[in-house]
């Protein structure tokens, strides 16, 4: 049973600190320290690894009967890490949401 426990604590922190991981990854500073393009292609690689394991973990919370604190939370992963790769990536998604909203955002 501990070690079940110690699984889920596993979980729910790779869910809760996917997020602002993948954002540091995506600042301003973490994009000047990387200004070579091997440290730059290593960041990128760290990036999607990290937000697509944050991204497969909050989406098996989803899908799973729990409360909905841990679901909520889930949520927010998902979108931080979703934000994050596109903002690395170029931002194309935003545009396309910017374009379907009418650029209120």
């Amino acid at each position: 049973m501990e070690s079940l426990a110690f699984f889920i604590s596993i979980l729910l922190l790779i869910t809760v600190l996917s997020g602002p991981v993948s954002i540091l990854l995506t600042s301003r500073i973490a994009q000047s320290v990387t200004a070579n393009p091997a440290e730059k292609i290593a960041r990128r690689i760290v990036l999607i690894l990290v937000g697509a394991l944050g991204i497969l973990v909050s989406s098996l919370f989803i899908l799973s009967p729990i409360p909905l604190f841990p679901k909520v939370i889930s949520l927010a992963s998902i979108l931080t890490n979703t934000w994050s790769i596109d903002r690395e990536f170029g931002g194309r998604l935003m545009d396309r949401l910017k374009t379907i909203f009418g650029k209120r955002v």
